[in-house]
């Protein structure tokens, strides 16, 4: 099955998302009780889904390399964000956001800055811990 490939906080996102969007739809057209039953049967479909993907990995290697993995995606990620900041400074010197208020564009560049740092952070966290699970690794095979 396509979803025993992917881990299961992907999934959790992924459906977290389906189901917001599938309520907000129902909400958009007046059907203000079904977004009740979308909850529920997101809530179903999950646990059936969790039942079927594989379990998580003791292994230290496959952890490691996860770990490696997670640090570039998440390296990845912040760059992505500079873009997206980048962008939004274009469009503030180009008279996009004249409409707001400034405490409102403040909170957008506050929080895409806060955004970026946690994106290296959290890429140097994930490789700092790679690097801890490498040592242990080389400490158990000495």
């Amino acid at each position: 099955m396509w979803f025993k490939k992917h881990s299961r906080i992907l999934v959790l996102i992924g459906w977290s998302f389906a189901c917001v969007a599938l309520a907000f739809w129902v909400i958009t057209t007046r059907h203000y009780r079904l977004p009740l039953l979308v909850f529920i049967g997101s809530v179903v479909g999950l646990t059936l889904i969790f039942r079927k993907l594989p379990p998580p990995t003791w292994d230290p290697e496959e952890i490691n390399n996860k770990l490696l993995k997670a640090s570039t995606s998440v390296r990845r990620l912040g760059f992505l964000c500079i873009v997206g900041f980048a962008a939004a400074v274009f469009g503030l010197f180009s008279g996009e956001f004249k409409e707001l208020p400034i405490w409102g564009v403040a909170l957008m560049f506050a929080w895409g800055g806060f955004g970026i740092w946690a994106c290296f952070r959290g890429a140097k966290w994930y490789k700092e811990k790679a690097g801890a699970a490498r040592q242990g690794i080389n400490e158990e095979v000495k």
